[in-house]
C-alpha cells in the first residue's frame, strides 16, 4: 500500500522499523547493537532526503523507504570507521563504539553494517546493490584521499573532490537509486547531480560546525577536524585570505608542534576564521550550491513533492547543529 504522499514522518517510523529489523537479524553474541541505540537515524538526513526524493519523483513511499534504511546503514557503518580514524570519543552525546569497545570491535561492525546495507539495496531492487557498493567505494576513495592529505596544506579543488567523493557520493546513491525505482530514466542525470550537490553542501556546513557548532547541539566534539590536521573550506578560504592567510599559517604551526591537549592554537584558529568571515562565506557557498539545484528540481513530476524537497535542502544550509 502506498504511503500517503507527504506523510514523510510517517515514512521515517517505517525506515526506523526498518533497521531496527536488520539489525535484529544479528546474533547478539556476535554484537549486540542494542547497546549503541544513539548510532542510527541521528539527524536521519539521508534518509529524509531519499524518502523526498521519492516523492518528488511519485515513487511509492514502501519503496523509497527501502533505499533510506540500506542509506543510514551505510552511513552509520562510515560513521564507525570514522570515529576510528580520529579517534573520536563521542558521537551524538554519547561514548563512540571505539571507544567503549575498542577500534577493532568498532570496525569490525562497521564491516558488518555494510554488509546489512548491501542486502537491504539487494532487497530493493537487483541493480541496486551494485551501485551502491560503487558509492561505498567513492567514499572509501574520498576517505583515503583525506587521510593521505592530512596535515598537509591542500587546495580549494583537492578539498572540493574529498567532500564529492565521501559525502556526495551516498546521498547521488540516494537520489539515483530513487530514480530508478521510480522509472524515470531521463532523470537520471538531474537526480545525480541533486545528490551529489546536495552531499557536498551538506558537508561544508559540517565543516563550518566544526569551527562555530555548539558541542551539545552538534553531538560530537568540535575543532576536531582543524585539529587532526583536516583542511576544510573555511580554514582554506581564510589561508588564502590576504589579510588572515599569515596569522592562520602561524596558528596552524602551533597547533602542529604543541601538546595535542592544548586547545588554546585551535581556539585561536576558528575565531580567526568566524571574526574573518570565512564560515560565514563558506555557508553562503554551500547555499549557493543548493539554490542552483532549483531549476533541475523543477523538472521533477511531483510539484509538490519538489516544493518540499527545496524546503528541506534550504533549511540543511541554514543549519545549526
Amino acid at each position: 500500500m502506498r504511503t500517503k504522499p507527504g506523510n514523510i514522518e510517517t515514512s521515517m517510523l517505517a525506515v526506523s522499523d526498518g533497521v531496527r529489523s536488520a539489525l535484529g537479524a544479528i546474533d547478539r553474541e556476535i554484537f549486540d547493537f542494542r547497546e549503541f541505540p544513539s548510532l542510527f537515524l541521528g539527524k536521519a538526513v539521508r534518509a529524509r532526503f531519499t524518502l523526498l526524493m521519492g516523492r518528488a519523483l511519485g515513487l511509492d513511499a514502501a519503496k523509497a523507504e527501502k533505499i533510506a534504511v540500506a542509506a543510514e546503514l551505510t552511513h552509520t557503518a562510515s560513521l564507525l570507521h570514522d570515529d576510528c580514524i580520529d579517534t573520536a570519543r563521542s558521537r551524538r552525546g554519547h561514548p563512540t563504539v571505539n571507544e567503549k569497545l575498542g577500534v577493532n570491535a568498532a570496525i569490525l561492525a562497521g564491516d558488518l553494517l555494510i554488509s546489512l546495507a548491501f542486502e537491504q539495496a539487494a532487497g530493493a531492487a537487483p541493480g541496486l546493490a551494485p551501485e551502491l557498493v560503487r558509492a561505498v567505494r567513492s567514499m572509501t576513495e574520498g576517505a583515503l584521499l583525506e587521510e593521505n592529505t592530512r596535515g598537509s596544506r591542500v587546495s580549494a579543488e583537492t578539498a572540493a573532490r574529498i567532500v564529492t567523493l565521501k559525502t556526495g557520493s551516498l546521498f547521488r546513491w540516494c537520489a539515483l537509486a530513487a530514480a530508478n525505482l521510480a522509472v524515470r530514466p531521463e532523470l537520471q542525470e538531474a537526480c545525480a547531480r541533486i545528490g551529489s550537490e546536495t552531499g557536498f553542501a551538506f558537508q561544508v556546513i559540517d565543516d563550518v560546525l566544526d569551527f562555530d557548532g555548539d558541542p551539545a547541539e552538534c553531538g560530537k566534539e568540535i575543532l576536531k577536524d582543524v585539529s587532526a590536521g583536516k583542511f576544510t573550506l573555511p580554514l582554506i578560504l581564510a589561508l588564502n585570505a590576504p589579510g588572515t592567510g599569515a596569522g592562520a599559517e602561524a596558528l596552524l604551526a602551533e597547533l602542529k608542534t604543541g601538546p595535542p591537549a592544548d586547545l588554546v592554537p585551535a581556539l585561536g584558529l576558528a575565531a580567526l576564521v568566524k571574526s574573518g568571515g570565512f564560515t560565514a562565506a563558506a555557508r553562503n557557498s554551500a547555499l549557493e550550491r543548493i539554490l542552483d539545484l532549483f531549476p533541475l528540481m523543477a523538472a521533477l513530476p511531483d510539484r509538490d513533492g519538489a516544493q518540499e524537497l527545496k524546503h528541506f535542502l534550504l533549511a540543511l544550509a541554514e543549519r545549526k547543529a
